[in-house]
């Protein structure tokens, strides 16, 4: 797995940087991070970069992405009840399966992603996000 061995620091350090805006702690960087079934609930990982992370099957329930970079992610299945994912960019993310029950969205990019067989998503959802022709639903 390609998971970073400090990944409780680098959450701890993320979770320092979003609190003191910027002035302490370190962004997180976990660019194609393997976190494949991940128990992240209510994780703080705002303006996170998780671009091309592997997350299938990761439980996120009610966790801050607002503003998280995860272009090209792999979400499959992943368990997104109730988290903030808004104005985050998924462009060209794969959601195939995944749970988006109470999820917020607005502002969210999803252009290019593939939201097919997502569970919870509604028509509400969808009017608030970023969506066009490339958007599998």
């Amino acid at each position: 797995m390609n998971v970073p061995e400090d990944f409780q620091k680098i959450l701890e350090d993320h979770s320092r940087w979003i609190d003191t805006f910027g002035y302490q702690g370190k962004r997180a960087v976990l660019r194609g991070a393997q976190l494949d079934f991940a128990d992240l609930k209510g994780a703080k990982l705002i303006e996170a970069d998780l671009m091309e992370a592997q997350m299938l099957n990761v439980y996120l329930q009610s966790a801050d992405l607002r503003g998280a970079n995860l272009q090209d992610a792999q979400l499959m299945e992943a368990q997104l009840q109730d988290t903030n994912l808004n104005e985050a960019d998924l462009m060209f993310a794969d959601l195939k399966g995944a749970n988006l029950a109470n999820a917020s969205i607005q502002g969210t990019l999803l252009l290019g992603a593939d939201l097919r067989g997502a569970e919870g998503l509604t028509r509400e959802q969808l009017a608030t996000a970023h969506i066009d022709e490339t958007t599998r639903l």
